[in-house]
């Protein structure tokens, strides 16, 4: 019960953050709740909580603008390199846009995984220093996956998740 809460409370601070912020607070929310059901690792635990979302709710965010934002960028995500460190993912992001693309209708919980891919990589960039709360790029990618990941953290609402 007190990680349900905890999540919540998560879900509501994030609303008053920039996209920046939000996007770090919204994904480990999401991942919390995923702790909450069973499997042996990250992926696992998600993919469990994924299968109990709706599809119908999951086709309506896969067909929000946020998403078509990411798929549609110019150039593609994953494609620019911003720090000598940075390693970028481009073929394995362009098969996840691919597959969402493909997906969004026919089999929605496979496409939200394949989102999820996307955006806990965006998270993840955004955590290591390679996203930064000012640049025009990183503020649309940002925003797109805020938005994304607020719409599949409301889903959480609509589920007892205890029961994962």
């Amino acid at each position: 019960m007190l990680g349900e809460i905890e999540i919540r409370e998560d879900v509501e601070r994030a609303k008053k953050l920039s996209a920046y912020e939000a996007v770090d607070v919204l994904w480990v929310a999401l991942i919390k709740a995923a702790n909450l059901c069973d499997g042996q690792n990250e992926l696992a635990r998600l993919t469990n909580l994924v299968a109990k979302f709706d599809a119908r709710a999951l086709s309506t965010i896969l067909e929000s603008p946020a998403v078509d934002q990411l798929l549609a960028l110019d150039p593609p995500l994953e494609t620019v390199l911003h720090d000598r460190y940075e390693c970028l993912q481009p073929i394995e992001t362009m098969q996840a846009i691919n597959a969402i693309r493909k997906n969004r209708k026919l089999a929605p919980h496979e496409a939200v995984l394949r989102l999820g891919s996307i955006l806990k990589r965006i998270r993840n960039k955004r955590a290591h220093g390679f996203k930064s709360s000012e640049g025009p790029r990183d503020q649309e990618i940002l925003s797109a996956a805020r938005s994304i990941l607020a719409n599949l953290c409301s889903l959480l609402a609509t589920l007892n998740i205890i029961e994962c």
